[in-house]
């Protein structure tokens, strides 16, 4: 009788040290803050789907590395075009948004467009298509980038952030830099989305964010 007694007691104390881990590992993950750390990936869809996003995202950010607006054409959605903006805030009826042959003369297309306006000083951002791409889309090498976020805004700063209302059936990718400097203003990201065209996922927007006052 004293040796079921034991048992039971010892039993009843395992069920409760086991229930407690779990409540403190819970509140650990969903009560406390999340905080994204150098060198981490975020991952927030399933498996499979973050092995094409990440094939995607790459495969356009080594296009943009070369410059070659041909091949970054060939991922561009045929129907919506590519949207472009400079800031996380998108606003469709002003944002540039160019179709596929338009994406693929990108390198040699000598028309200044308006991309916007500046935050700072609300100046009208007026640049070739190929000084938008270096000043707008890859300031930075994205495809080193050490930290990719799935259809999760990775950081923000100022700005609104507007992507999923702005497009609510797409995925998007972030490729983030996380800040070097001490202020932890130098941040910045990439944020490629894409939508659906009859079972394939095609780019429909470039979007830059960064620090802004």
């Amino acid at each position: 009788m004293k040796k079921q007694l034991f048992s039971l007691v010892c039993l009843l104390l395992g069920a409760a040290l086991g229930i407690g881990c779990f409540l403190l590992i819970r509140y650990l993950s969903d009560g406390a803050p999340r905080r994204v750390e150098p060198d981490a990936v975020v991952v927030e869809s399933g498996s499979v789907q973050n092995e094409e996003l990440t094939r995607l995202a790459l495969g356009v950010a080594d296009t943009l590395r070369k410059g070659d607006y041909k091949a970054l054409s060939e991922y561009v959605h045929p129907v919506y075009g590519l949207v472009f903006s400079p800031y996380s805030t998108i606003n469709l009826s002003s944002n540039q948004c160019f179709t596929v042959n338009r994406v693929e003369i990108a390198g040699s297309d000598t028309t200044v467009y308006t991309w916007g306006t500046t935050v700072d000083s609300g100046e009208p951002i007026q640049l070739t298509a190929r000084q938008y791409f270096e000043s707008y889309v890859y300031d930075r090498d994205y495809a080193q980038a050490p930290i990719i976020g799935f259809n999760t805004v990775v950081r923000s700063g100022n700005a609104l952030e507007n992507v999923m209302a702005a497009f609510p059936e797409a995925q998007f990718v972030d490729l983030y830099f996380p800040p070097a400097s001490a202020e932890g203003t130098d941040w910045s990201i990439l944020r490629m989305v894409f939508e659906d065209n009859g079972g394939t996922l095609k780019l429909t927007a470039l979007i830059h964010s960064a620090y802004t006052d």
